[in-house]
């Protein structure tokens, strides 16, 4: 369950410091280059665990690229939907996405559980599309077009 941003920073799974432009440029950037890399690459159930893998950190970077700028620092993939939550205003529906393939994920990492190759082909569409979001936001409050 997510919670209220404050309760991530009351317990030191945030912190605040000043804005890192450099950082977030870095973050967005790779992420950009991230989903570059799993268009071109051929889904299929041997490989949908390892893509979804990535789609998901493709999503994860977008979004802290975002804390970046303001000089936030995640501790938590918890804590970094909850900042999407406070600060910006993503449908319901994009944040209980990216929640849901953050569970998959973990459970995938540290539990052996499985993303399907119909998972990762929904979470490919749902990237794309979170990561234009992303970056329409990120270059209106940066200043920077990537």
């Amino acid at each position: 369950m997510i919670e209220k941003y404050q309760y991530y920073l009351d317990n030191g799974f945030v912190r605040i410091g000043t804005s890192n432009k450099e950082e977030a440029i870095s973050l967005i950037r790779k992420a950009v280059n991230r989903m570059n890399y799993i268009y071109g690459q051929k889904t299929d159930e041997k490989n949908a665990e390892f893509i979804f893998e990535d789609v998901y950190e493709t999503v994860r970077e977008a979004s802290q690229s975002l804390m970046a700028l303001k000089g936030h620092k995640p501790y938590s993939h918890e804590a970094l939907i909850s900042f999407l939550i406070e600060f910006y205003k993503f449908s319901q529906s994009d944040i209980s996405t990216f929640d849901r393939y953050r569970i998959l994920r973990n459970k995938c990492i540290y539990k052996g559980a499985k993303a399907s190759l119909i998972t990762c082909n929904e979470s490919i569409n749902f990237a794309k599309n979170f990561l234009l979001k992303i970056r329409i936001v990120f270059e209106k409050e940066s200043g920077i077009n990537i």
